[in-house]
């Protein structure tokens, strides 16, 4: 998306930027109610990540003494300095240089906000240490429709003792990506005594979310303190870069004793190579069972609602009977 040099000096100065009166008419006050995280330190990402923020932009002509008190038409845009990839909820494709997107305008009442996510992805072709801002703007549509991003503001609003301003930034660092497997699980799992097919939860992950699909083998074994021992190996076939598939080590404990531990242990390799390899090891725990109430607050109305549509019943053929 096209960068604008003239929101780079609202940044610095933090001023408004006169816009042309013939263009511009400025019936409502723009402002982000929330936006991007604050700039105390960069937000971290890797390469080929998408992240989503919730942004809130609102018409602020609803604040006492407001002099943009009404009902306007406003854009949001949101440029960078890297050309990263940026989707919002107020674009629309369009064609301007050929290959940018549109932002459209859109229409608020004085008090009313439309929140929604701006999604920013990174590229696999980006660097370690690149640091990108993001800047997004809330302005006016001049009378045409069209949005202009040098159209400023109406006023400062303040509101919940704090500064809503139409301009908001993000600064994003791009830090080393996760290893290319890991395997997650919890550090200790409660099965219950006397189920004979417990499902003992791992995760393989391809931690990189530029790598291709890779197929993991893995191994789980256990100590055979609960059940039979396992001796599981299987494949995880296709994992996406930057996703996780789930497997499970599956233990009988319909003889286990309340209190009975087991550890399951689990190897995960890179099945092309085998040379990228992780191991975990679960511990597991054998519980009583929990009772599962019988009369809970909807089973109890449901029975009550029955028993009075049954002496309605009842009490109609009672009726008839006496006629």
């Amino acid at each position: 998306m096209k960068k604008l040099a003239i929101l780079a000096l609202a940044i610095t100065m933090l001023l408004p930027i006169a816009a042309k009166a013939d263009d511009v008419i400025k019936d409502g006050d723009p402002g982000f109610l929330w936006g991007f995280p604050g700039p105390d330190a960069p937000e971290t990402m890797v390469k080929g990540e998408t992240k989503c923020w919730e942004l809130a932009p609102l018409n602020f002509g609803f604040l006492a003494g407001s002099i943009c008190p009404n009902t306007d038409t406003f854009c949001v845009l949101v440029t960078d300095d890297l050309g990263w990839a940026i989707t919002t909820p107020w674009m629309f494709s369009g064609d301007v240089s050929g290959d940018e997107e549109v932002e459209g305008p859109f229409i608020l009442g004085a008090g009313y906000y439309w929140p929604d996510d701006c999604c920013i992805t990174v590229p696999c072709e980006a660097n370690v240490g690149d640091i990108n801002m993001i800047i997004a703007i809330m302005c006016f549509a001049d009378v045409n429709g069209v949005c202009q991003p040098d159209s400023g503001d109406c006023e400062d609003s303040y509101y919940g003792g704090t500064l809503r301003d139409y301009i908001d930034t993000l600064i994003v660092e791009i830090v080393e990506s996760p290893p290319a497997l890991f395997i997650l699980q919890d550090t200790l799992y409660y099965v219950e005594q006397g189920v004979t097919a417990g499902y003992i939860p791992f995760a393989i992950c391809n931690g990189d979310p530029c790598a291709p699909p890779t197929d993991y083998g893995y191994m789980i074994t256990s100590l055979g303190n609960v059940g039979p021992a396992l001796d599981v190996l299987d494949t995880a076939i296709g994992v996406p870069g930057g996703t996780c598939a789930d497997v499970y080590g599956i233990v009988d404990a319909g003889a286990s004793i309340v209190c009975t531990y087991d550890t399951l242990t689990i190897i995960a390799w890179d099945a092309a190579t085998g040379t990228v390899y992780d191991t975990c090891v679960q511990a597991i725990h054998v519980v009583e069972p929990i009772p599962v109430p019988l009369f809970t607050a909807p089973v109890v109305t449901i029975l009550v609602l029955a028993m009075i549509l049954a002496a309605a019943v009842i009490m109609k053929r009672h009726a008839v009977s006496k006629a």
